[in-house]
């Protein structure tokens, strides 16, 4: 696959991680940037690191329901809720998403920059290799940094984590698989543990749509 549909697929990506919201946002992220980044974790290492990048967007989705069946278990009116901003909700003219949005503006042009300019392992001679993962990277710490509820937060940190193994298979091609796959893990545990949280905060089915 060529260099720029590496980019736009990982474009893709990064656009649902910023821009998704409500109860189903982190497997959505998961799958997500998953299918965007598998690409390029085939590209420098091999078939398996993109079948296990797939394979963690897969069982974040499917840790979903499961988790969510054992909060319900325990179902409870207290506690933490991960939808409700952990600060007073903002009055101004533009929403939580429209931040977001300018914000992935910005870090596009970053990851640009760094993909042209940031040597990484085996991608140090291929100029640009490097923007599907920076992109997705700077686009989970941006969820991260703008974030108002523990979704957000949870987010942010899956898609981290999927980018930093994808960065670590650039860097030192199929080796470090094993490790990369530790990444990978945290993906499905983050969206088990919002799935949790969400059970044990049952809504009305029209206010949980996502």
């Amino acid at each position: 696959m060529n260099q720029p549909l590496l980019d736009l697929v990982a474009f893709g990506a990064g656009a649902v991680a910023v821009v998704v919201d409500r109860r189903r946002a982190v497997p959505l992220a998961c799958l997500a940037v998953a299918l965007g980044l598998a690409p390029s974790a085939a590209t420098y290492g091999g078939g398996w690191a993109a079948v296990i990048v797939l394979g963690a967007g897969a069982a974040a989705a499917v840790a979903v329901p499961l988790a969510h069946l054992a909060g319900r278990l325990r179902a409870a009116q207290h506690g933490v809720d991960p939808l409700v901003p952990v600060g007073s909700p903002s009055q101004g003219l533009f929403g939580p998403r429209s931040v977001r949005v300018a914000g992935g503006a910005v870090v596009l042009v970053a990851a640009s920059w760094v993909s042209f300019n940031v040597p990484v392992g085996s991608v140090v001679a291929v100029r640009g290799a490097l923007f599907p993962v920076a992109f997705v990277f700077a686009c989970g710490a941006l969820r991260t940094f703008l974030a108002r509820t523990l979704t957000d937060v949870g987010v942010g940190l899956a898609v981290i984590a999927l980018a930093v193994g994808v960065a670590w298979l650039l860097r030192g091609g199929s080796d470090p698989l094993p490790a990369a796959g530790g990444m990978f893990a945290l993906a499905p545990v983050v969206a088990a543990a919002d799935a949790w949280l969400h059970a044990r905060h049952p809504r009305p089915a029209a206010q949980a749509r996502s």
